[in-house]
């Protein structure tokens, strides 16, 4: 029964209910990329050439000059410390010389050298917060065979030369991303353009939309004893939705990488749908302006210009009316109904419960006789007051589904969504917002 309190709508109560939360939406993302497919792209780019220098001083009037060529497949091998193992052919050749003050005279000597070394070395890599593979903890455990030589009786080692340039050529080829042919900024900033975007629907006779926007995103990795490259790649954000005209995203540039602490996969998301009073007021319009509602065998009512705002903690539905009364004076004016949006989950609709009601017509005796039938008024426009979001509930998923449907590069992704849940209503100066909540699975498939 909806009371009769006097409604002021140009003097609305202040509402003391908090406003509408910050939705924040986050998928994580496990992607598990097997060592052997990762090897033989590393096998199938046809770099041997791994570094090449004269004149490198080794000390005591000892110079070298070394070329070094790739000459054979890489190994690798994850560890339980998630380090990576690599074993690398090399074909080692150059020559080694000495020039030594004999008697006041120069006497110069070099002995050339051909070799074939496998080095084994590990090391962790690590993305770097600009998106860049570092190298930490360098280790090399065996050449392979030993790089000692003796010349004229000096013995020379240059296993530290070697190591060296290893390390300068593991320096480069990870900054251009060839050791384990993957680009992880190039990947990074794909995925993250491609999680801001909007998409329209057309729902219930309406324009409505979905838009996304990342805020955050955070990856980690590690290799273990299975040999697989496991990367956890997490985003943040927001996902909203409404009624009326897609916005335009605008892509926020991508930020630096930080640490992922999650291993889990799922899309948690919360969805405020904004519902500006003015898309409510043109539904409604579109409704049920001119049409006739009948409150008994005597009485029709013909609302018009329905109107919805804030009023307090309550929405505020306003219309004009004309009651049409058999054998009596035609009456027309104002109504109001103050009620608390409320979410109907069996006719998946917005509705006015608890309402407030109140009428202002051409004189005292008008207003009493619309007082009296109250109930049957109140029955009536319990009908026009709602708004379907079923269309919005039934859709939202398949569509967060296509936006979402993601090419990563070196593979796809995909995310199955679980219906969406009605958690919550709040209402600000200019609309009504329906909070949705679901959750879902990621697929991931590595291109072969």
């Amino acid at each position: 029964m909806a009371s009769c309190k006097s409604i002021k709508p140009d003097n609305p109560p202040t509402p003391t209910l908090p406003g509408p939360p910050f939705a924040t939406s986050s998928i994580n993302i496990p992607i598990e990329i097997p060592l052997t497919q990762i090897e033989g792209r590393l096998n199938a780019v046809p770099v041997s050439k791994l570094f090449q220098d004269q004149g490198l001083s080794l000390g005591s009037g000892l110079t070298a000059d070394v070329d070094v060529d790739r000459n054979g497949p890489i190994k690798l091998q994850g560890l339980d410390n998630s380090n990576l193992q690599v074993r690398m052919p090399m074909k080692v050749r150059g020559s080694l010389k000495i020039e030594k003050k004999v008697f006041g005279q120069v006497l110069s000597t070099s002995i050339p050298f051909d070799e074939s070394i496998s080095p084994q070395f590990r090391f962790q890599p690590a993305i770097g917060e600009n998106w860049d593979i570092q190298i930490k903890d360098l280790q090399i455990d065996n050449w392979g065979r030993s790089l000692r030589y003796n010349l004229l009786g000096f013995e020379i080692d240059l296993e530290p030369l070697i190591e060296r340039q290893v390390q300068r050529v593991l320096d480069n080829q990870m900054l251009a991303s060839n050791l384990i042919q993957l680009d992880f900024r190039h990947t990074a900033q794909e995925t993250w353009d491609m999680f801001a975007g909007s998409h329209s629907m057309e729902l219930d006779g309406f324009h409505a939309y979905l838009s996304t926007q990342p805020e955050s995103i955070h990856v980690s990795q590690e290799f273990g004893a299975d040999q697989v490259l496991r990367l956890y790649v997490g985003l943040e954000g927001a996902i909203d939705a409404g009624i009326g005209n897609a916005p335009k995203v605008v892509k926020k540039p991508l930020p630096a990488i930080s640490p992922n602490d999650r291993k889990d996969n799922g899309l948690d998301v919360k969805i405020p749908v904004v519902i500006p009073f003015p898309e409510l007021d043109s539904y409604l319009n579109r409704q049920f302006s001119g049409q006739t509602l009948r409150l008994d065998s005597k009485t029709t009512l013909v609302p018009s210009n329905l109107h919805t705002s804030q009023y307090g903690d309550k929405t505020l539905l306003s219309m004009d009316f004309k009651a049409v009364r058999k054998d009596k004076k035609e009456i027309s004016g104002k109504m109001y109904f103050a009620g608390i949006a409320d979410y109907d989950s069996d006719a998946k609709t917005i509705q006015l419960t608890k309402p407030q009601f109140d009428v202002k017509s051409d004189d005292f005796f008008s207003n009493l006789a619309m007082r009296l039938k109250r109930a049957k008024i109140q029955r009536q426009i319990e009908k026009v007051a709602s708004f379907p979001i079923g269309g919005i509930l039934a859709d939202a998923p398949n569509t967060l589904q296509q936006m979402l449907r993601l090419d990563l590069g070196f593979g796809t992704m995909k995310v199955e969504e679980s219906a969406l849940d009605v958690i919550g209503i709040f209402q600000t100066e200019n609309d009504i917002r329906l909070y949705l909540q679901g959750s879902g699975k990621v697929q991931v498939d590595i291109n072969k």
